[in-house]
């Protein structure tokens, strides 16, 4: 089974800024590895914070604009209803709302915050939802092909 997945916004500013670990995740997703869930809070959040002034000078606008195409276009798209489980951080709360709408099973984020919260990741996981790293991600992908 292809898994279903909601990946932060900090991943993709890092494949924008051409991380190394986060690369092999926009590879994934483009050879279809795995179905990306989306929704509205989640694009409008990666929009704003690659448009930030301090990020912009350092990310290729044509780059960041066909990403945005591929999100739009490519992902299961949801609208968020649900009100998550609570976190740490309340920004975090549209990425678990469009998890748990979109029926994802994997929630890949480099929020060590989001990650380490152990209360967060039981309650998670009752919904069948993991919160991955990248790497552990990529891992999983691994096993599933």
């Amino acid at each position: 089974m292809t898994p279903r997945a909601v990946i932060d916004t900090n991943i993709w500013i890092c494949i924008l800024l051409r991380g190394r670990t986060t690369l092999p995740v926009l590879a994934a997703f483009n050879a279809d590895q795995f179905q990306l869930v989306m929704s509205q809070p989640l694009f409008d959040e990666f929009h704003d914070v690659w448009l930030r002034p301090r990020l912009r000078q350092r990310i290729d606008p044509n780059q960041a604009e066909r990403l945005e195409h591929q999100l739009r276009y490519r992902s299961i798209w949801v609208e968020v209803k649900t009100i998550p489980p609570n976190c740490r951080d309340p920004k975090d709360l549209p990425v678990l709302a469009t998890a748990i709408d979109g029926a994802a099973n994997i929630i890949v984020s480099g929020d060590n915050d989001l990650r380490a919260d152990d209360a967060l990741r039981a309650a998670m996981l009752e919904q069948n939802i993991q919160l991955l790293g990248v790497q552990s991600f990529l891992d999983c992908l691994q096993e599933t092909s």
